[in-house]
């Protein structure tokens, strides 16, 4: 098992959104200067975490339809009065099925033409959070049905250090910040809006998980300076706060979150903030005037864990 980090620079093409890194990686960064594209993990991708390396904006978690329903209703914008009908039905999960489904299953064309009624109705409208921020994202992401996506989502606010959990068959997309990704499987996810591809409309109602709440911070143990959190699917993350000593039972990487620091395995080395660097199964110890996350995982030597900064 190998924990791999790389750095890219510039910025994510919006054709597709998609890293330019391993895609076979378990743990990967990504950074958003603007809205980067929703995507959907299917169940044999497994869940994700997202470490906030920064103040970070996670979208994720489906608000109450109904009141996603009074929210576009507000917009007063033609083409919306059957996705905002079937919203209303009783049993939420259908609710938000049917009005995905609504929003991408007609053509590109329509589906542009819709997004921009959208867009240019929300300017006008002030005090609405939801729609606020689908303006916001229209800035970056013109003519994109994902537009309406958004006003589907919780609007997840991570401090530095944070861990959010995103299970399979959850929407979630980074607004602004910079967080590290770390999974037990890397997988192949289904964009679902914000990028120039296609929306894959049968794929994405198959596989999506309607679930109303947001997303869920996953709390970790302290002790004696160590930030232990629960395994995911055998992998183990660890985060330091200053200087500390541990061990992980395994091989690993030690990852700088926020600031550069150093990590000493028989000879001290230096990490860059964003860069990791193996270490063997022994106990370590470790530095930094920010966080030093640990990531090692008990899988087969065949299956690497990896990390990727997406810029």
């Amino acid at each position: 098992m190998r924990v791999r980090a790389q750095r890219e620079s510039g910025a994510l093409t919006r054709a597709g959104g998609r890293s330019r890194a391993d895609e076979t990686s378990r743990i990967w960064w990504m950074r958003a200067d603007h809205p980067l594209p929703l995507q959907l993990r299917r169940s044999q991708d497994g869940p994700v975490r997202i470490v906030a390396a920064s103040a970070s904006t996670v979208l994720t978690g489906f608000r109450d339809p109904a009141e996603v329903a009074s929210d576009l209703e507000t917009l007063r914008v033609h083409g919306l009065e059957d996705v905002i009908s079937v919203l209303r039905r009783p049993d939420q999960g259908e609710a938000l099925l049917y009005a995905l489904g609504l929003i991408f299953a007609t053509g590109r064309a329509a589906q542009i033409s819709l997004a921009r009624r959208v867009a240019a109705a929300a300017a006008e409208c002030t005090g609405n959070p939801a729609l606020n921020r689908l303006l916001g994202v229209a800035r970056h992401h013109p003519d994109d049905p994902g537009l309406l996506v958004t006003t589907f989502l919780h609007e997840n606010l991570l401090a530095p250090g944070d861990v959010l959990d995103v299970s399979p068959g959850a929407v979630h997309g980074l607004l602004a910040g910079r967080a590290l990704h770390v999974a037990a499987a890397r997988g192949r996810p289904i964009t679902v809006g914000l990028s120039l591809e296609p929306v894959p409309t049968q794929e994405v109602l198959q596989r999506i998980a309607p679930r109303v709440g947001p997303g869920r911070l996953v709390p970790g143990v302290l002790r004696e300076g160590v930030l232990r959190f629960p395994p995911l699917e055998d992998v183990n993350l660890v985060q330091v706060v200053g200087e500390a000593s541990v061990s992980m039972g395994a091989v690993a990487d030690v990852i700088a979150l926020d600031e550069a620091g150093w990590v000493d395995a028989g000879g001290r080395v230096a990490v860059q903030a964003g860069d990791a660097v193996p270490v063997p199964a022994r106990q370590i110890q470790v530095g930094s005037r920010g966080r030093m996350v640990l990531v090692s995982a008990e899988v087969p030597d065949a299956a690497r864990v990896g990390a990727s900064l997406q810029m």
